[in-house]
């Protein structure tokens, strides 16, 4: 901009003017320079000029002379104006009317903003009541060699405003944010509340933090709390709240439920504010935030105290319901007691300490029955009963659970005040045998118990309540109300187990083989029959006599298949030595009681008849008294089947079981065996004697055959003929022995 052209311009009418004036006065021209000087104007005077022209003159160079001091101060305002344009940190300009530019500083003419002036100051300045804010840029200027400086201010209070209300914003909701992480991570309520107390107390403008809880009596007790300068801390209960705290304030927004905001005058702390915290829709405490700025908990700050309510409730909610789930999973419901799983957990923790002690199981004898004649509700009294009187004498030493349905566990500590066979029958037994008046019901109960060792008899609960167990229902078969485990039955059962195992896998692989042990005529002597006994193969420990584990078989049920498989091997030896050209004798095949209670039994003799294919009786079962003492008309029933099927029934054992006589009338059977302890016996026994006579003579009565056992001298046999018995088998006539050893005596027979 050519500001110098510009004054020209604005000074070139009035000074013309005053020239042509002084041509008028003086009669010729006047430069205008001339106007400004008295003595160089009074030069153009004409010679003889009156007082008038030289008054006028000198009016004229006046006005000159003032002329000259309006263009002199405008230009040098226009310099200072354009000093402070060119030196502004900011565009500015002057438009027309039709929108042209009259004016403007360099930066308005440049097409990109330049690096800054680094010369610019530029500061935020505020009013002293601090309600006001100001932009202010400070700047040099330099005019004509002298230095000046430039300034612009910028109201920018609501600016600023808006700034600090974002910044305020962004803050709480990164609070916010960082409480959401915090909540998944916290493992106790605890852990929790102390570290949303550090996590508020560092927020922007807050100085502490505080999370109170609701007691049983509605009182608030608190919990938790946490300062900006490090002093952070759990309360126990009992413990009296710091002076800062706004007890009254929190004990408010408890009942009402609502946020609310007030002063602390007289404190360090100025300003509070609280905030209720609920779970499960009930009010559980509340969170109090503190400042040391007065009136800080503004309409911001409370409009907002709800998603603080509901982040910080929400993760409290979460811990203390998984905090009842943890209580109620360890807590008998029916009783108060604690549960079995509470009492595994204490007693892990015990042999994790190498405690010693002892584990009782109390059993409330006929509970279920109990239960049944009485209802449940009379049941469930009772059981309450019970644990209340147990809770009243278990010491603080010991450990009392609720283990089952009518069971309780106590633990007694090794070098407690009784032994465990003190506290069941001077504690316990007293306590708790005898009469209950359950509502309107008068019950009478009993109770057994079991003793197990911790550790030596198991290092777990479960380990310890089986083997009490155990122990319990051992003292009970022997009608006494306390047994301590025996570790040596224990290993009894534990080889019984493997025992089971093994045959299981035995019968897979058909290791169990038929040996026949001979029948004798004993009136000619001649090999009459032949029983089919099992025998177990073992692929290390050789031949296994039946003794060791026919009773395992029996057991596990396991005997109907090998019974079975026995069966229809007897039937194709006897094939076999029949086809040969042999004269095989009929077979005696055992039949345990649970194959005789079995729907196969028909098939499997059926099955095993078409083995042999012939037509002259090879098969004979014998059955122990035991299998006949159920359903009476069952028994004879299946019995008629069998008979029907030409395969003759044997007694066997008989004397050692508890048929009666009149049931034995009835029964459809073909032969009587005499138990070999009757046999070996009744030579040096007339008491055995009369009674092997007495067997004898009833089955001839019952038109029965009779078989004697376990015949080992000739003196028994000759007593059993004597007898008119007419059958022997024993070690005197033979051991039993394989198929291919049986054959051989058949092609000597």
């Amino acid at each position: 901009m050519n500001q110098r052209a510009s004054i020209d311009q604005l000074q070139a009418g009035p000074m013309a003017e005053l020239q042509r004036l002084a041509r008028f006065i003086c009669g010729r021209d006047v430069p205008a320079s001339a106007l400004v000087d008295d003595d160089a104007l009074a030069g153009y005077l004409p010679p003889g000029a009156s007082a008038e022209q030289k008054a006028a003159l000198a009016d004229l160079a006046h006005s000159a002379r003032a002329q000259e001091a309006l263009r002199h101060n405008l230009a040098r305002s226009n310099s200072f104006l354009a000093g402070f344009a060119e030196h502004a940190p900011a565009p500015l300009w002057i438009r027309d009317a039709s929108g042209d530019y009259v004016m403007g500083n360099s930066l308005h003419h440049r097409a990109s903003p330049g690096p800054e002036n680094p010369d610019v100051t530029k500061t935020m300045e505020t009013t002293a009541d601090g309600k006001r804010h100001w932009l202010v840029h400070k700047f040099p200027i330099n005019v004509n060699g002298e230095s000046f400086t430039g300034g612009s201010a910028i109201d920018v209070t609501t600016e600023v405003e808006k700034e600090r209300a974002l910044i305020r914003h962004d803050n709480f909701y990164v609070l916010l944010s960082r409480l959401s992480a915090l909540i998944p991570r916290s493992r106790t309520l605890e852990q929790l509340c102390l570290d949303a107390c550090r996590l508020t107390a560092h927020q922007a403008g807050l100085d502490c933090a505080a999370i109170s809880y609701k007691t049983e009596t509605g009182a608030l007790q608190l919990f938790a709390s946490a300062s900006r300068e490090g002093q952070e801390r759990h309360w126990k209960p009992g413990e009296e709240a710091p002076a800062w705290m706004a007890n009254d304030l929190a004990l408010h927004v408890l009942a009402t439920g609502r946020v609310q905001s007030g002063s602390r005058k007289g404190h360090d702390i100025a300003s509070c504010m609280a905030v209720p915290l609920f779970v499960n829709n009930q009010a559980w405490g509340v969170a109090t935030l503190y400042s040391r700025r007065e009136q800080h908990f503004d309409a911001f700050y409370r409009e907002r105290a709800g998603e603080l309510s509901n982040e910080l409730s929400y993760g409290i909610e979460r811990l203390v319901n998984a905090q009842e789930m943890h209580r109620l999973a360890r807590t008998n419901v029916l009783s108060g007691l604690p549960s079995r799983l509470q009492f595994e957990e204490e007693i892990a923790a015990l042999a994790a300490s190498d405690a010693r002690g002892t584990v009782l199981l109390l059993n409330i004898n006929r509970f279920d029955e109990i239960s049944s004649a009485y209802g449940n509700a009379a049941a469930v009294g009772l059981m309450r009963t019970i644990a209340q009187r147990l809770r009243s004498v278990v010491a603080d030493c010991m450990l009392l659970a609720h283990v089952g349905v009518g069971r309780f566990a106590v633990f007694l500590p090794a070098h407690g005040p009784q032994t465990a066979a003190e506290f069941i029958q001077e504690t316990a037994v007293p306590m708790l045998q005898g009469a209950y008046q359950v509502k309107e019901h008068k019950i009478w109960c009993t109770i057994n118990a079991g003793a197990a060792a911790l550790p030596d008899d198991g290092t777990t609960a479960d380990e310890l309540l089986v083997k009490a167990w155990d122990a319990l229902a051992a003292a009970r078969d022997l009608d006494l109300r306390f047994g301590q485990y025996d570790r040596a039955a224990d290993r009894v059962v534990a080889r019984q187990i493997s025992l089971e195992v093994e045959l299981r896998e035995a019968l897979e692989r058909q290791e169990f083989v038929n040996f026949y042990q001979p029948k004798i005529d004993l009136c000619t002597g001649k090999l009459t029959g032949a029983e089919a006994l099992v025998r177990w193969r073992h692929p290390q420990r050789g031949l296994i006599p039946p003794s060791e584990f026919v009773p395992a078989l029996e057991r596990t049920g396991l005997v109907i298949a090998v019974g079975r498989q026995v069966m229809q091997r007897a039937m194709q030896d006897w094939r076999s030595w029949h086809d040969a050209g042999l004269l095989p004798p009929q077979i005696a095949v055992n039949v345990a009681p649970a194959q005789f209670r079995c729907d196969s039994l028909f098939s499997d003799i059926e099955h095993a008849l078409q083995t042999a294919g012939a037509d002259n009786q090879p098969l004979s079962i014998e059955i122990t008294e035991s299998s006949l003492v159920s359903d009476h008309d069952r028994v004879v029933e299946i019995l008629s089947k069998v008979r029907a099927l030409q395969v003759p029934v044997a007694i066997d054992d008989f004397g050692t079981g508890y048929s009666s006589l009149s049931y034995l009338v009835s029964l459809p059977v073909d032969v009587m065996k005499i138990d070999r302890s009757f046999v070996t016996r009744m030579t040096h026994d007339a008491g055995y004697m009369g009674l092997v006579s007495t067997v004898v003579s009833l089955a001839h009565n019952l038109h029965l055959k009779v078989v004697a056992e376990g015949i080992e001298t000739e003196e028994e046999a000759n007593l059993l003929k004597l007898l008119r018995c007419e059958q022997g088998q024993g070690y005197l006539y033979g051991h039993p022995v394989p198929a291919e050893e049986f054959a051989a005596l058949l092609e000597t027979a």
